[in-house]
């Protein structure tokens, strides 16, 4: 089924490369989010790059001077204000764009960023935004009330801007001339430290609004998607960040159960596959190693992860690659979350048992 997924995955890809040359194209990130687009797009260029890098197939689509070009391209969509612009019409904020392209720099340059601190501009927006010394009771920037409200979208400003001053230190970038802050892993350990103490213990997710203003947004928002679902899908961006400080998770046993609930009778968190299985399988595989062994929490946890696992894994395989999600955004996501359950459930392997690749272990943020 692997193998049939990442032979189909080629094809995708080679669909949205632009240009009369698509393997040519493709092996420069020339890629559309969108199939038969005119030009690139930085959301098509990280898409497919990030999901071949978790498909173990970056290597097949391009080689060094490709992954220069790639890289070219990825930093023509840096603005003067240091913000990441995707330049089409998805509505991403600029946290989440700039974080996310700053782990595709990651990808590509292979350990070895510090050539591109004199090719990217400081992020001078960005610094007027963080507070110099964060901590339990001194927020390390502001959230509007909607952000708070409506964490999942709060959410990519919580933790991605935690995930660019992680990304900003592992591409060996002048934290004080980029950052504008002296110590970043101090700064990380503050914002941590802001956001922990702020945990639901009974969930693991954030309520940072008061409650009767969450409770009247999420009696509209459920029209759109269950609002659990949707804290879930932010608790998550704040997780990704304090796993890569390795800071320990404070209420691992309730997250488990409060995440496992969530999943739909298909073993998909909801109608298709995409980030949100990924949210999910990242919050109970990394509670789990919390989890004394034997304890009844780690066979829930385990079998969450294989039923999810086993249904992404079908919904691709069982349908051609035109039947894909259109939009490349999905991708990565839904990858990712094969890849966070073969963490727990695959021990090395190899041939079509071969683990997926953790993104996790080379970017701050997805």
């Amino acid at each position: 089924m692997r193998d049939d997924i990442e032979s189909k995955f080629h094809y995708y890809a080679i669909d949205r490369a632009v240009g009369d040359d698509p393997a040519a194209a493709a092996a420069r990130g020339e890629f559309a989010s969108m199939p038969e687009q005119d030009k690139p797009d930085l959301f098509g260029a990280l898409d497919i790059l990030y999901a071949a890098e978790i498909l173990g197939q970056l290597d097949e689509l391009t080689d060094a001077a490709g992954r220069a070009a790639w890289t070219d391209l990825i930093l023509s969509f840096q603005g003067e204000d240091g913000w990441f612009h995707s330049g089409d019409e998805q509505s991403h904020s600029v946290e989440h764009v700039t974080a996310y392209a700053l782990g595709g720099l990651l990808i590509l340059s292979e350990g070895d960023g510090a050539h591109l601190a004199t090719r990217l501009k400081p992020f001078r927006d960005l610094q007027a935004q963080l507070a110099a010394a964060p901590g339990r009771g001194a927020p390390p920037f502001s959230l509007s009330l909607l952000d708070r409200v409506h964490f999942w979208r709060g959410s990519h400003r919580a933790g991605g801007l935690a995930s660019i001053v992680g990304s900003a230190v592992d591409l060996g970038l002048p934290s004080r001339e980029f950052l504008g802050i002296h110590e970043p892993r101090e700064w990380l350990e503050g914002w941590w430290s802001y956001f922990a103490s702020r945990i639901d213990r009974s969930t693991g997710y954030w309520a940072l609004a008061p409650g009767w203003t969450r409770a009247a947004f999420d009696a509209l928002y459920q029209l759109r998607h269950r609002p659990k679902l949707a804290a879930m899908g932010g608790a998550v961006h704040l997780y990704w960040i304090s796993e890569k400080i390795a800071a320990p998770m404070p209420h691992p046993e309730a997250l488990i159960p409060a995440t496992a609930e969530l999943m739909e009778s298909t073993g998909l968190y909801e109608k298709h596959p995409y980030c949100i299985d990924l949210d999910a399988n990242f919050l109970i595989g990394r509670a789990l190693s919390y989890i004394t062994p034997g304890n009844g929490l780690e066979a829930k946890a385990r079998a969450a992860l294989a039923t999810n696992r086993e249904a992404v894994l079908s919904w691709f395989a069982s349908r051609p690659h035109q039947e894909w999600r259109r939009n490349s955004h999905a991708l990565p996501g839904a990858l990712a979350a094969v890849a966070e359950a073969d963490r727990i459930l695959v021990d090395g392997g190899s041939g079509s048992d071969q683990p997926w690749r953790d993104i996790f272990k080379t970017t701050w943020w997805l």
